[in-house]
């Protein structure tokens, strides 16, 4: 229930400011957007021509989950610090296992949802942009574990990545900057699929899911360590 109501008031504070709103809804419809031109430049291929369009299209979706929690997570702390609100909640009974987290949620809830959503409407954009609709086997269960596997630990790494730096900086700039950092590990399967331009493999899929898992467990733990409410309010002050 804490960790709930910690989500919930993260997010009526967070969404409240405009640029981190429309940035939020407007990179997944960029993303959706050029996914969907990319499919229908290949509109008149043959279905076999057309498949390695869709692995690069589809990579769009990868991308989203990465990208979004990085922003939302590096906010969290080291905005609230300087927006001044960052001490009431420290002064709360929630653990520092609870903030961390729950303010780690905050950031991946959102980019899921918008990721899973505008897939969603790809589809059925492509659905009537391609006279065949979309081609046999690329939809396969490795991009289906992809996009609803792994993309949830990757953004929880972002996430996680992201919090661990906003936690330790007293700069939001520096912060955004170092957050950056995040996207590089977790950006890997993009790089290969992009490389490869053919079926994305289920063996890599499930050997980039156990070191996410193993990443995703690291940076728990390293980031309760170092989220220490009373280090972070003397040393900001």
């Amino acid at each position: 229930m804490r960790l709930r109501a910690l989500i919930l008031k993260e997010w009526a504070e967070l969404f409240r400011i405009k640029m981190v709103l429309y940035g939020c809804l407007f990179l997944p419809l960029f993303m959706a957007g050029m996914a969907g031109f990319l499919v229908w430049q290949g509109r008149n291929l043959p279905p076999e021509a057309q498949a390695p369009l869709f692995n690069a299209a589809l990579l769009y979706f990868l991308i989203l989950p990465v990208m979004i929690p990085v922003t939302l997570a590096v906010y969290s702390v080291v905005g609230e610090k300087e927006q001044g609100t960052l001490e009431p909640l420290l002064a709360t009974p929630l653990s520092d296992l609870e903030l961390f987290l729950g303010k780690s949620l905050v950031a991946v809830i959102p980019a899921l949802l918008l990721t899973w959503a505008v897939f969603g409407l790809f589809l059925l954009a492509v659905s009537f942009l391609l006279p065949g609709g979309i081609p046999e086997g690329v939809l396969g269960l490795p991009w289906l574990l992809s996009l609803f596997g792994l993309s949830p630990l990757m953004a929880l790494f972002a996430a996680l990545v992201a919090m661990l730096i906003s936690s330790r900086a007293s700069d939001s700039r520096a912060a955004y900057q170092f957050a950056g950092l995040a996207v590089v590990p977790a950006l890997v399967p993009i790089l290969i699929y992009s490389v490869r331009l053919t079926a994305v493999d289920l063996r890599f899929v499930i050997l980039e899911g156990g070191a996410l898992l193993a990443l995703n467990a690291a940076l728990l733990y390293l980031g309760i360590r170092a989220f220490r409410r009373e280090d972070i309010l003397i040393r900001w002050k």
